[in-house]
């Protein structure tokens, strides 16, 4: 019996590791899904799970005036938002967009900068971020805990693309490991003295 759960336990290590697995999802495509809310209080609710979570889309002025997205997430117990990075797809008209991020269902701030205090952070970015984690530019810890969050994304010229990967990743389990090789380990003690009685 000892022999037979040890040679199983290699097969249990990773079980646990594939069900802690990374994916990658196309969450929102403008394209596609239609246009994101461009209403701060009423941001377009997005569902984001463990991995890449591609938000894709286009903002600006096409002549009709500022064309903003909004859109919110939830980061669900167990795991952080670890990155969001920007991706080869993003162009900017001049030099820089701009992207902030709030705690909570809205994003309360004003376009024209009112309340701007109620920011977690924000930044302006460009084409030579591509590829770069912004969360580290965004908050002082460089990731989110647990929460609701809400997405501002802006550019005052033409009409641009935009394309960012929220990842959200588990948070391991404090001595996960150990802890099932020692539940192990005293399953087998415990027959060997069952057995021994």
């Amino acid at each position: 019996m000892k022999l037979r759960l040890c040679s199983q336990l290699p097969l249990l290590i990773a079980a646990c590791s594939a069900a802690c697995g990374v994916q990658a999802a196309t969450v929102w495509n403008e394209s596609v899904n239609g246009d994101l809310s461009s209403n701060g209080l009423s941001p377009t609710a997005l569902i984001m799970s463990s991995g890449a979570n591609t938000i894709i889309g286009t903002m600006g002025n096409g002549g009709q005036g500022i064309d903003r997205d909004y859109f919110s997430f939830a980061v669900p117990d167990g795991s952080i938002l670890s990155a969001i990075k920007l991706l080869n797809t993003t162009t900017v008209s001049g030099s820089v967009s701009f992207i902030g991020i709030q705690a909570g269902p809205q994003l309360t701030v004003s376009p024209e900068g009112a309340g701007a205090s109620n920011l977690l952070g924000y930044m302006h970015y460009g084409t030579d971020l591509i590829g770069s984690n912004l969360l580290t530019s965004l908050t002082t810890s460089g990731s989110l805990p647990s929460g609701i969050y809400s997405v501002w994304v802006q550019e005052t010229g033409g009409p641009v693309e935009y394309g960012f990967d929220f990842e959200l990743t588990p948070v391991p389990l404090p001595a996960a490991a150990p802890l099932l090789l020692s539940g192990l380990l005293g399953m087998a003690a415990l027959r060997r003295r069952r057995s021994a009685a």
